[in-house]
């Protein structure tokens, strides 16, 4: 693979599904510094030059249930997502276009977008039941949700707030552990900048009723040379 980004696969079983280079999903968050559209369109450029297939991800509409758990009154908190959310999927679609990719709608998801696909159904109806009796799961679910309402409203949030907040990392995981069957590819990565709180119990075993689906893996990809320990999530 090209040396312009920095790889880390998260595991062995990632490793050679890096090195197979099938199919990436690129996951993109809003409100977060480092998904700049120039960060984008490289990040993309890149896969497109190093992965057969490349899909891109960006939030559904719970992403205005982060702001709402904020403070923020819905229908505010609704543009302000919808705002974000353009943010990231014009220079996504720009860039898939730009690297010959044909369709480039057809490459860019929100998990809203998929909800009428039955192999999202049926990972969503796995990840809600996980969520209710797997206490890691459970867990990683709350921190992330507790994370994105903490930057978005600059201080700690109640256990209320990260209620309402708990939907986006429950509608982002169905993608996250079983991403080659939504896709329907026989492998997927899926990468982020960062290792995520949302993948650790995957990752370490440490979860009892939620796997990575046969042919899953994750990667950290950052651009050589940059630190990205200070992004957000």
């Amino acid at each position: 693979m090209k040396s312009d980004f920095v790889v880390q696969p998260c595991s062995p079983q990632s490793e050679l599904l890096v090195e197979r280079a099938e199919h990436v999903l690129l996951g993109l968050s809003p409100w977060n510094g480092y998904y700049k559209p120039r960060n984008i369109k490289a990040l993309i450029g890149w896969a497109c030059s190093s992965f057969k297939q490349v899909d891109v991800l960006v939030p559904g509409y719970e992403a205005a249930h982060t702001l709402t758990a904020a403070g923020l009154p819905a229908p505010k908190a609704v543009h302000r997502a919808r705002r974000a959310v353009g943010q990231l999927r014009a220079p996504a679609r720009q860039a898939l276009a730009l690297a010959g990719v044909a369709d480039p709608d057809g490459h860019l998801h929100t998990w809203t977008r998929l909800a009428d696909r039955p192999q999202y159904t049926a990972s969503r109806a796995r990840v809600e039941e996980a969520y209710r009796t797997d206490p890691a799961i459970r867990r990683s679910c709350r921190d992330t949700a507790r994370g994105a309402v903490r930057h978005a409203s600059g201080q700690d949030p109640t256990e209320a707030q990260v209620d309402q907040a708990v939907s986006y990392p429950i509608a982002e995981l169905p993608l996250v552990v079983d991403g080659p069957a939504v896709l329907r590819t026989e492998s997927s990565v899926f990468v982020y900048h960062r290792r995520m709180d949302l993948i650790e119990p995957l990752l370490t075993g440490e979860a009892t009723h939620l796997r990575p689906a046969p042919g899953q893996g994750y990667a950290v990809v950052t651009p050589a040379g940059s630190d990205q320990r200070g992004a957000h999530s």
